[in-house]
């Protein structure tokens, strides 16, 4: 029995020998700067004083941008810039022929971006075509004339050929005098009846006075020898005829200036839609209108076939 207790005692010693001993082999080691070692990997490493360094989690290491990139991986750009470089600018034309001295029509651009620019137009040869600051386009003379249009630094350009026969030397005089010439007898009942019956027109009306003040504001103040202005008054208004001879030469520019009044009003100043309202029927006014006079008679068609009425109309002359 002494045996065994004696046993379990020296048992028990060498536990808490192995134990001691254990314990300062461990402290040797976080004492010893040779055993740490410093790195990313995130475990502990020993100091020289003895003090165990522990990496900051909260904190985590993250390597820089790469050379050249912007904050966020995400590339800076600047916006487009208003300028001659930027802006894409369009012409309705770039051909126009204009049969007889009076002769108009619109030019009208179409820019991109629009940049609340202002548009100037300018004549090369304003003895053979005229234009104004709306680009209104007049035929004046015989010619060809060059049209450009500036817009914040980009430009375009019309040309405008003015081509019409001269009348003959031993003629009576120029149909452009006060209507006494053979001008005179044209019959425009006659000459929108045989326009009408060629050419298929929408639904037209001839305007009475309250209807021609309506749609041609001041027209009914003109004084004329003929006079016959058919409108439609349908929502789809695809086109227009109007034939007026003045009895004074001074008023063709009245006339053609109301005429214009009315297509301007139809097309729209391209804000919104215009008096047209659909679109195919604005396309009509905005590149099928053509205005043109001949000594005292003026007319206005709205038609896809324009330009072959306003050669019939010229060979009245």
């Amino acid at each position: 029995m002494k045996r065994r207790i004696f046993t379990a005692l020296l048992a028990g010693a060498m536990v808490l020998s192995l134990a001691a001993c254990g314990g300062k082999s461990g402290g040797s080691s976080a004492s010893n700067p040779g055993s740490g070692s410093s790195d990313n990997s995130g475990v502990s490493s020993s100091q020289p004083d003895g003090s165990v360094s522990v990496p900051d989690a909260s904190q985590p290491q993250t390597p820089p941008p790469p050379s050249g990139s912007t904050g966020g991986g995400a590339s800076s750009s600047e916006g487009l810039k208003p300028g001659s470089s930027d802006v894409t600018l369009t012409l309705n034309k770039t051909d126009v022929t204009l049969k007889k001295a009076g002769a108009a029509f619109r030019l009208r651009y179409t820019a991109k971006p629009d940049t609340d620019g202002i548009a100037v137009f300018t004549s090369n040869k304003p003895e053979i075509a005229t234009v104004d600051e709306a680009g209104n386009v007049t035929a004046v003379a015989p010619g060809t004339a060059t049209i450009t249009v500036e817009y914040d630094g980009a430009k375009a350009s019309c040309t405008i050929r003015c081509k019409w026969d001269e009348a003959p030397s031993g003629g009576s005089g120029s149909s452009s005098g006060s209507g006494s010439s053979s001008a005179s007898k044209v019959d425009l009942q006659k000459f929108y009846d045989d326009i009408t019956g060629k050419y298929e027109f929408g639904f037209l009306e001839l305007a009475d006075k309250d209807i021609l003040e309506l749609v041609y504001p001041g027209m009914s103040d003109i004084s004329a020898d003929q006079m016959l202005v058919y409108v439609c008054m349908m929502s789809m208004n695809n086109g227009e005829f109007g034939l007026v001879q003045v009895k004074d030469s001074k008023d063709v520019d009245a006339v053609k200036a109301i005429f214009q009044a009315r297509i301007d009003y139809m097309v729209g100043d391209g804000n919104g839609p215009g008096g047209a309202q659909y679109p195919m029927a604005m396309d009509q006014w905005e590149n099928y209108s053509r205005i043109v006079s001949n000594g005292n008679y003026v007319m206005m068609v709205v038609h896809e076939k324009c330009d072959d009425i306003v050669k019939e109309f010229n060979a009245l002359f």
